[in-house]
């Protein structure tokens, strides 16, 4: 495992600076040293997780699109019953997302995610979805005082897809503060499982776990992501962030 004395490392997305945990490493061939996130019954730093995957149009070969607009917003709520020793859901956010630079969805872009052109064309823009949700996470987390983070499947969708999309919307969106920092369950699976996983699908198989649903549904990919949590909770991870934002 690569060592390094420097607790972040920033990594440039234009006007933010994408910072991440050099204790999270990204890939490494060597068995991660786990003992500061694996700790048998250790207390969750956390009180409630956001488990988060976003779809978005897309084109394949030389067709890739820019920019990227995300499609499909969902998020999962869940908690952790000590007496159960597991994440149960408590509510779910959903909403497909209309497109406002390529308002027509690729073929490719339909085949992989499964989103058709009229689950988007009659859906609000993102502004008013993301609205929406700050609104619901609101709800759920005692406007804010209750300690929540956001759980993804790599980086891509806060540190990339996330940032990029709110640049389309400079005058009607302000990035929150709790958007800014983030899990990475990859990152807690190397740390745990002793490698690093190409994706939902090679961790679900990692852990004997049932695949629901689709992959590359967002929502779907969303109950996937849960299902892996408990299995590294039982395995004794300790659910700490990975990854933050910082405003430069």
């Amino acid at each position: 495992m690569m060592k390094c004395n420097v607790l972040f490392r920033p990594q440039i997305f234009h006007k933010y600076n994408l910072v991440f945990n050099k204790t999270m490493f990204i890939r490494s061939t060597d068995k991660p040293n786990a003992k500061s996130i694996t700790k048998p019954n250790m207390s969750q730093p956390y009180t409630k997780f956001f488990v988060l995957d976003f779809e978005a149009t897309c084109d394949n070969g030389v067709h890739l699109l820019r920019p990227q607009e995300i499609i499909e917003f969902p998020c999962i709520l869940v908690e952790l019953n000590p007496a159960k020793g597991s994440f149960e859901v408590v509510s779910i956010f959903h909403s497909y997302v209309k497109p406002i630079v390529h308002t027509v969805l690729t073929e490719y872009c339909t085949q992989l995610t499964g989103i058709t052109q009229d689950m988007v064309k009659n859906s609000p823009p993102f502004d008013d979805v993301f609205f929406n949700f700050c609104k619901w996470h609101e709800d759920h987390t005692n406007m804010g005082k209750e300690k929540s983070i956001i759980v993804t499947s790599g980086n891509w969708d806060i540190g990339n897809m996330f940032i990029e999309q709110c640049k389309l919307f400079p005058s009607t969106i302000k990035i929150p503060e709790f958007m800014c920092t983030w899990i990475n369950i990859k990152k807690l699976f190397a740390l745990t499982m002793g490698q690093y996983p190409l994706g939902i699908k090679s961790m679900l198989k990692t852990t004997n776990s049932k695949q629901f649903g689709n992959v590359h549904s967002g929502i779907d990919d969303c109950v996937n992501i849960v299902t892996i949590m408990n299995q590294l909770l039982q395995r004794g991870c300790v659910f700490q962030a990975t990854n933050k934002i910082i405003n430069v």
